[in-house]
């Protein structure tokens, strides 16, 4: 019988992910301090590069009202084992009015899902209008194709309590999915790769780890910086944990994520593989190097082109050097062209720089970006080069670039075998 407590804990957003064993989702406020403004669209697809791909949610459009708040639940999308939903809140006074506190968000569907919970986010219009996001993962049991979802508000400091019961139907997106039984180990983790998974919310492959004796040494808190790379034909795309549960035996089970590698990205490409990116630094040593480098990040000199702010050098620990040295941006979508002097420290740039809208005093644009939303690949006319791409960037808005400052210490890392998950 599989244990249903689910195994999370919540872990710094080092590197492409926390490659640990019992890294779960770190909730955001809903009803967060700051007045934050983001512009605010709906889509029927996602565009990559020059291709456009399906936006398979489903449009809701239903609401209530209750005491000067209108909530609408605009939009859902669901998989066997993942499920999103979009609402709109409305209030007659302005949110920066308003007390934030003892909110809650939840969204139920299907029979299996009263242990999982809900993540949230959310993000201002305007001082009367927010966006929530919520998401919710089942990992396992699944999701039914249709059926009956329902959706609740409460904002006790306001009386507010709004339920929605809402049909829906995803049979349309419960069709496009690739499931394929895997193999392969990664000898530094103990864990047997299992199974790949390809919806259109993205990729995952799952895993099993054997309970550890007790006689062994545990190798998480050195292990807790690593990552794994993702490589879908010649794309790149970083993963990160949906932690873990317990099942027969004490064996764990798990899975790794890459969202923006969905369906119709994986489709029709043969190809596929995993790249693990050990790292032996502890915790603690991690804490250190942050703590040394957080005075000197404020005096990094930095380039500004076509509006993008960044580092152009960068420099390792044993003395070796990487570099910026190309940045492009389009309308919706920045490349960054970046190299190390060894193959390990270019993999380890590109997969470790995230970008931010610049911050302005004063201003209450948003300056997150979701650095999940990028993909990399190999620069086919400069021999260790890599190009990421930063895809949906706001027109003209001023960017910021930064490493994590961890990789400096790349003779820490080591690149095991590319492990194939498909031929």
């Amino acid at each position: 019988m599989v244990n249903k407590k689910l195994s999370r804990s919540l872990g710094p957003i080092l590197g492409i992910m926390g490659f640990m064993l019992g890294v779960g989702v770190l909730e955001l406020p809903v009803l967060a301090d700051d007045n934050v403004q983001a512009n605010y669209a709906y889509s029927n697809s996602t565009t990559s590069a020059a291709v456009t791909y399906k936006d398979y949610g489903i449009n809701i459009n239903k609401s209530a009202t209750q005491n000067g708040f209108k909530v609408t639940v605009e939009k859902a999308t669901a998989t066997k084992h993942k499920l999103k939903v979009t609402l709109k809140i409305e209030s007659e006074k302005s949110f920066e009015k308003m007390k934030r506190n003892n909110s809650i968000f939840e969204v139920t569907y299907g029979k299996g899902d009263s242990h999982s919970h809900t993540n949230s986010r959310s993000e201002y219009i305007n001082d009367k209008t927010m966006i929530v996001t919520l998401e919710k993962d089942n990992y396992e049991g699944e999701y039914p194709e249709n059926g009956e979802m329902r959706v609740d508000v409460v904002l006790s400091n306001y009386k507010v309590n709004i339920g929605i019961d809402i049909p829906v139907d995803f049979t349309e997106s419960f069709n496009n999915i690739i499931e394929k039984d895997i193999s392969g180990k990664i000898p530094e983790f103990d864990y047997t790769l299992n199974k790949l998974e390809s919806d259109i919310m993205g990729t995952r492959i799952t895993y099993s780890k054997p309970k550890r004796d007790e006689n062994t040494e545990d190798k998480s808190d050195t292990l807790f910086n690593s990552a794994m790379v993702l490589k879908v034909g010649d794309k790149m795309y970083k993963t990160g944990s949906n932690g873990s549960y317990s099942g027969e035996d004490g064996v764990s089970i798990g899975n790794y994520e890459s969202k923006l590698a969905t369906y119709d990205k994986v489709k029709d490409e043969n190809n596929i593989s995993i790249i693990p990116v050990i790292c032996n630094i502890s915790v603690d040593e991690l804490d250190k190097i942050y703590k040394q480098d957080i005075n000197k990040e404020k005096n990094i000199s930095k380039e500004t082109t076509n509006n993008v702010s960044y580092e152009k050098n960068f420099n390792f620990t044993d003395g070796s050097k990487g570099e910026i040295y190309k940045i492009e941006r389009n309308d919706n979508s920045i490349k960054v062209y970046c190299k190390g002097e060894s193959e390990k420290e270019s993999l380890l740039m590109v997969s470790n720089i995230d970008m931010n809208y610049q911050y302005i005093k004063g201003n209450k644009d948003n300056v997150f970006y979701d650095n999940d939303n990028v993909s990399f690949y190999k620069d086919q006319k400069e021999s260790l080069g890599y190009i990421v791409e930063f895809d949906n960037v706001e027109k003209d808005k001023i960017v910021e670039l930064s490493f994590n400052t961890i990789i400096k210490n790349a003779d820490k890392y080591k690149l095991e075998n590319e492990i194939k998950l498909s031929n």
